[in-house]
């Protein structure tokens, strides 16, 4: 075999398993971090911290599409710890 076959059988490896890495490790698409398609309530979430970081990614007080802020003063699940 010769050497240009080999080295490029090795960069083929190397592509394969740096796209292999960087697939895997892709976030979900119902992921909280990313709002995906589905509707999230307070439950869904650990923490008020976690919520609150989820509700200004997906609008805030200007848009609460999954509706965490019922009382409209900026605060996402308030009752959470």
């Amino acid at each position: 075999m010769s050497k240009f076959v080999i080295w490029a059988l090795i960069g083929v490896a190397i592509i394969g398993g740096v796209w292999w890495f960087q697939s895997s490790r892709a976030p979900s698409t119902n992921s909280p971090s990313l709002g995906g398609s589905r509707d999230y309530d307070c439950p869904d979430f650990s923490t008020q911290k976690e919520a609150q970081a989820f509700f200004e990614s997906n609008g805030g007080p200007s848009s609460d599409p999954h509706r965490l802020d019922q009382d409209k003063d900026g605060i996402a699940c308030e009752t959470l710890p």
